[in-house]
């Protein structure tokens, strides 16, 4: 029966991936009776209630590859070469997300100039949202159907040509940009307020203009590699604007129920040795944000001890990661993933830590205790903000004080995982306190220290992003860190004896069907990609690299 299941999703993976423009674009909401402002939550919702993204996308293929999540048995030998059932983002943005976002500001073109007057809010919190989803899904698919997309559904071409990710880039910053200036310039007294229709800021557009331009610079770091100019160019622009200041204005959607689907369920997911050595080394607080603490607390392990299943310890270290590296020996893997459970009275005893469900999944249950807390989905947060500006201050790409932003995004980050644990109400969750930040941040590991000050910022940049997979495994793919000789030493994954195992650096795209009525474009765009060395030849080769991502 599973086998049956996992066929029948595989595909519609590959049936969605290649589907015709003209037929997922031409049955919008109804458009005659529903208003821009009730459109917004719903096409909100559509971008985040992905639950098979979470299932494929990141529980079993991102967070594995990037050594911050293990399977509860490790790692198999194949665990890098497999990246089936992905790309869900694709789906999301060209079935109801994006063609919604599309319906409201088509919907307020069509309206009369005073009408549009009112509308400049609205219009500007779309499109926002349409350019960080497309942005989203660029990341590993490369050149995208953009500015001729969703048109079939108002009588327009169905047949859309696609930009190359460079076009793209230079897209999404002039209507970020131009989004900006426009709620700058908007008479904001005869505005039409979304309210709490508004799933982020309920209408507060000073958040919303500091996303606009604080987002600006998240995509353009993407550039670092390929036009370092225009990313310095655009950092200059954006920092002399309003940017996202404080926790208040972090870009995150917080959501209750949303992700009730049984596909958002981490269940049988652990954490990793290399994450929790460096945690455990830095007495970091977050662990009990990230992780759950293992089995072994002291009345356990007397129980066990009196039942004569293990033998007497004064171990107290209660967060256990377990190795990434496929290639262990028996009696290792044994330690971790074998041994290392014991049963007594139906209870199974785990040595590893799991992770923290409910941050994934608030109605996770523990015991006959259903979860009623609050998801949050962050998207751009200041913690995420302020140390993409120390990386950069390091690097000599803006102005300003890398020590003070470092030391400002990890008291962010301590905080936003707070009101994360807070809001999922994690089960026993206790808050992070001011003096074991202050202890965190005098830890001779963690003290900013400028001859090793761009990898201390990437380690925490790194540990910051663990609610952000794709923003992790960007990192990797950005900086080449976290690795084997940073402070936070990740494992050489190896297999069959010592097989090296190298990191997939995108989704395999799909091969265009002739019997799609756009192949000629996707067809071109595919062969465009395909003269970049980098790419890697043949589509289906998730060790090629998107544009963005070049081999140094």
């Amino acid at each position: 029966m599973k086998k049956i299941i996992i066929l029948i999703l595989s595909l519609y993976i590959f049936s969605s991936c290649t589907n015709d423009f003209a037929e997922i674009n031409t049955n919008p909401l109804d458009q005659v009776t529903a208003t821009p402002e009730e459109l917004l939550p719903t096409a909100i919702i559509k971008g985040y209630n992905g639950s098979y993204e979470y299932y494929y996308d990141y529980y079993r293929r991102i967070m594995p590859w990037t050594q911050t999540l293990v399977p509860g048995t490790g790692n198999s030998g194949q665990f890098m070469d497999d990246a089936s059932n992905m790309n869900h983002r694709y789906y999301n943005f060209y079935g109801d997300h994006g063609g919604l976002l599309s319906d409201i500001i088509y919907k307020i073109n069509q309206m009369t100039p005073d009408q549009q007057a009112k509308y400049i809010n609205i219009k500007s919190i779309a499109t926002i949202l349409k350019v960080y989803y497309a942005w989203y899904v660029t990341d590993t698919n490369g050149s995208l159907a953009y500015t001729e997309a969703f048109q079939a559904r108002y009588g327009g071409t169905q047949t859309p040509k696609y930009e190359t990710q460079e076009q793209l880039y230079d897209i999404f910053d002039k209507q970020l940009s131009d989004v900006y200036t426009a709620i700058e310039e908007a008479e904001q007294s005869i505005q039409i307020k979304p309210g709490n229709k508004d799933l982020f800021f309920e209408g507060d557009m000073g958040k919303w203009k500091k996303v606009a331009n604080s987002l600006r610079l998240k995509i353009a770091s993407r550039l670092m590699k390929r036009n370092p100019d225009k990313l310095i160019s655009i950092a200059t622009q954006v920092l002399s604007r309003d940017e996202i200041s404080n926790m208040t204005e972090d870009f995150s959607l917080r959501s209750r129920r949303l992700t009730e689907h049984g596909n958002f369920n981490p269940t049988g997911m652990s954490a990793t040795k290399p994450m929790v050595d460096f945690m455990n080394d830095t007495q970091d607080p977050r662990r009990r944000v990230f992780f759950e603490k293992n089995d072994y607390s002291a009345e356990s392990i007397n129980k066990l001890v009196a039942a004569g299943l293990m033998k007497p310890t004064d171990t107290t270290q209660r967060y256990v990661g377990g190795p990434v590296s496929p290639d262990m020996t028996p009696a290792n893997k044994s330690r971790y993933y074998t041994a290392a459970k014991r049963l007594l009275n139906g209870i199974n005893y785990d040595t590893i830590s799991r992770l923290q469900y409910r941050i994934w999944r608030p109605e996770n249950s523990v015991g006959t205790n259903i979860g009623t807390g609050n998801a949050i989905f962050p998207l751009l947060t200041y913690a995420d903000y302020s140390l993409l500006k120390a990386e950069l201050a390091t690097r000599n790409i803006i102005s300003g004080n890398a020590q003070t932003f470092y030391i400002e995004g990890i008291k962010a980050s301590f905080k936003t995982y707070d009101y994360i644990a807070k809001e999922a109400a994690v089960d026993k969750y206790y808050s992070i306190k001011d003096h074991e930040i202050n202890n965190y941040l005098a830890n001779s590991q963690i003290l900013f220290d400028p001859s090793k000050a761009l990898e201390q910022i990437i380690i925490q940049e790194y540990l910051n992003y663990f609610k952000q997979p794709n923003e992790v495994w960007a990192l990797i793919k950005r900086t080449g860190m976290p690795n084997i000789n940073t402070i936070l030493k990740f494992e050489i994954p190896t297999r069959d004896g010592g097989i090296t195992l190298s990191m997939p650096r995108r989704i395999a795209i799909p091969t265009p069907s002739k019997d799609n009525l756009n192949f000629q474009n996707q067809q071109a765009a595919l062969n465009q990609m395909k003269q970049d060395p980098d790419f890697g030849g043949n589509e289906s080769n998730i060790f090629g690299r998107i544009w963005w991502d070049k081999n140094n």
